[in-house]
């Protein structure tokens, strides 16, 4: 009778083990479901603050200018994918990618709405020296 008691209780214990087991797994599967909305806003660049991390965008529809974060994994982009320096994009037109962390904008990446113009200068210097 005592075996088949401690038998009873051994069964009882594991099947509430694994009930346990299943509600935990349960849990933690319905806890790390997250959902991320990235959303696009197309302006022009007013500002790149490399020491804060900032990029400000103003916008003809929008009153003020809107501030976004950007971190080391933003792509800074032309309409063909080729990345540029964010420096390339002050004063130009860009499309916005970002998701919404709390109060931040945090962007994943900047495209540019038309060619970024790289300017490239070469000088020469030519130097005389007489012998004497």
């Amino acid at each position: 009778m005592r075996k088949t008691w401690i038998a009873a209780m051994a069964g009882a214990l594991a099947l509430g083990s694994t009930f346990m087991v299943s509600i935990a797994t349960a849990e933690m599967n319905e806890r790390s479901v997250t959902t991320e909305k990235t959303t696009t806003y197309s302006g022009t660049v007013s500002e790149i603050d490399p020491s804060s991390s900032t990029i400000t965008i103003r916008s003809e529809t929008a009153p003020a200018p809107t501030k976004y974060v950007f971190t080391k994994e933003t792509v800074f982009a032309d309409p063909q994918g080729h990345v540029v320096s964010y420096d390339a994009i002050r004063n130009t037109p860009v499309t916005v990618y970002y998701t919404r962390e709390g109060d931040r904008m945090i962007v994943s990446k900047v495209v540019t709405t038309k060619p970024v113009v790289t300017e490239h200068r070469e000088s020469t210097t030519t130097e005389r020296h007489e012998i004497q």
